[in-house]
Order: C-alpha cells, then sequence, then structure tokens
C-alpha cells in the first residue's frame, strides 16, 4: 500500500492506549480517542491534578495505594468519564481471556505476543472502523515489548481498514510507542484499564485499589465489565474477544 499525505483540512484524532493484566485469567487492552485539537487542553487538565495531588511522576494503576493520593486519582477518573459524557474522548476496551490461550503457537511468541495482536484488532475493528474514513488517525502505545510487534505493522492494519470498512487509504498516519511520562491521556488510560482488568479478574483487594475499581465502573454508568457493549455506544465501547485472533502477520 502506498503511502499517501495528510490533506492539511482533514481532522486528526490520536488514540492513546494501554494494556494490563496479561498475566491474570483476562487481559484487557483499551484506552481514549482524542481529537487533536483537544490534546493540549486535556493534558493541561492532567498535569494539574498530578500537581495538586502532590505527584511527582505520573498517575499508574499499579503505584495507586490510596491515602493523600486518593482524592487526585478519584478527581482523574471524573474527569475521564466527564470528557466522554461530553463527547469530548471516547473510551475503547478490549477484553481477552488470556487462561487457556496458547501463546505460543510459534517459536518466539509470548504473552506480549498475544497483547500485540489485541492491539491490532482494537486498532482496526475500533479505531480505524469508527474515525477511519473522517480523520487521519496517530496511535500512541504505552511503551513496552507488549506494543512493539503492532507498531510495526500501521500497513497492514490500514489495508485491512480500508478492504473491510472502506476507510481512507492508510487512515492511520502513524502507530508508534510512548513513554506514558511523556503523556498525561495514557497514565488515564493506564488507571481505568488497570481498574477494569482488576474487576474483571475479581481481584479481591485489601488495599485501596478496590474501592477504585468500584469508582471506576459506577462513572462508566456500566452495571459490569463483564457483557460487550453494543456497536451503537460509540463513545464508551467494551469488547469482549473471543478465541484466537486471525494471524495478522504477513
Amino acid at each position: 500500500m502506498q503511502n499517501t499525505p495528510s490533506h492539511p483540512t482533514l481532522p486528526s484524532l490520536l488514540f492513546f492506549g494501554d494494556a494490563s493484566s496479561k498475566d491474570k485469567k483476562f487481559m484487557v487492552a483499551g484506552g481514549f480517542a482524542v481529537n487533536s485539537r483537544r490534546v493540549r487542553e486535556i493534558e493541561a487538565h492532567i498535569a494539574s491534578l498530578r500537581e495538586v495531588g502532590g505527584i511527582q511522576s505520573e498517575f499508574h494503576w499499579s503505584a495507586y495505594r490510596g491515602g493523600d493520593r486518593r482524592e487526585a486519582y478519584e478527581k482523574l477518573v471524573d474527569y475521564a468519564f466527564e470528557l466522554i459524557e461530553a463527547h469530548h474522548a471516547a473510551l475503547h476496551v478490549i477484553v481477552a481471556k488470556f487462561e487457556g490461550y496458547d501463546h505460543k503457537a510459534k517459536d518466539g511468541e509470548n504473552k506480549d505476543t498475544s497483547v500485540n495482536r489485541m492491539y491490532f484488532q482494537l486498532c482496526l475493528h475500533r479505531i480505524a472502523r469508527f474515525y477511519g474514513k473522517q480523520t487521519a488517525i496517530h496511535v500512541r502505545l504505552d511503551v513496552g515489548n507488549d506494543a512493539d510487534d503492532v507498531c510495526g505493522m500501521r500497513n497492514e492494519v490500514c489495508a485491512k481498514a480500508y478492504k473491510q470498512y472502506k476507510t481512507r487509504p492508510n487512515c492511520i498516519r502513524t502507530l508508534e510507542t510512548m513513554n506514558s511520562r511523556a503523556a498525561g491521556v495514557i497514565q488515564m488510560a493506564d488507571v481505568i484499564v488497570g481498574a477494569i482488568a482488576a474487576k474483571q479478574n475479581n481481584v479481591q483487594h485489601t488495599s485501596p485499589k478496590g474501592d477504585l475499581a468500584d469508582h471506576v465502573l459506577k462513572k462508566s454508568g456500566l452495571e459490569r465489565w463483564g457483557r460487550s457493549t453494543p456497536m451503537s455506544a460509540r463513545f464508551l465501547t467494551v469488547w469482549h474477544f473471543e478465541g484466537r485472533p486471525p494471524q495478522p502477520y504477513p
């Protein structure tokens, strides 16, 4: 597929994603789709929440211990769902049952390979499908081995999206990893995805994480994370992926 330059008037959209719990029964990957014109204001707001909350590094599900940071984390969650409610951002999540999943179907494959495959499905069947006809998409996934492979497969995602969903050619202009320290929206995705994974895996927290996971579910307006949302729910989609995805690699 030939690379084509982005039309100067074509609106652009960024998707910031992260993954959680590849070593548990259910792996969850997901993130926020944001119009590029809103990214700066959203980043500034998340930075202000960190500053007021006394968080020197970044918001991170695995680092959450409650205490004097509880208010800042809950405000971050509140802000995430306020953005969704106002249609200023959309949350797209894929849930895959990794228990019993053959992560080593080929030599060199592992759980990171499986997460890459799930990112591929999410980029194709949600991000490209929903936005690829009208926007130039830029995907930023939290840096790590579980995102490296898919970042080398932008052409394959775009080709499948063009064929299956009649998107613009090369609808995903860039597909790269990004350190979450430099992206508040990835930090927001990290917290939300981590909370969803905790609930889906029925983790019984004795720490404040359990309360934060409850807070995320309550703010979502859903009864539970255990079933897929309808395709019409475009600003908050949960997709339970069944089985092993088709091999996307050439």
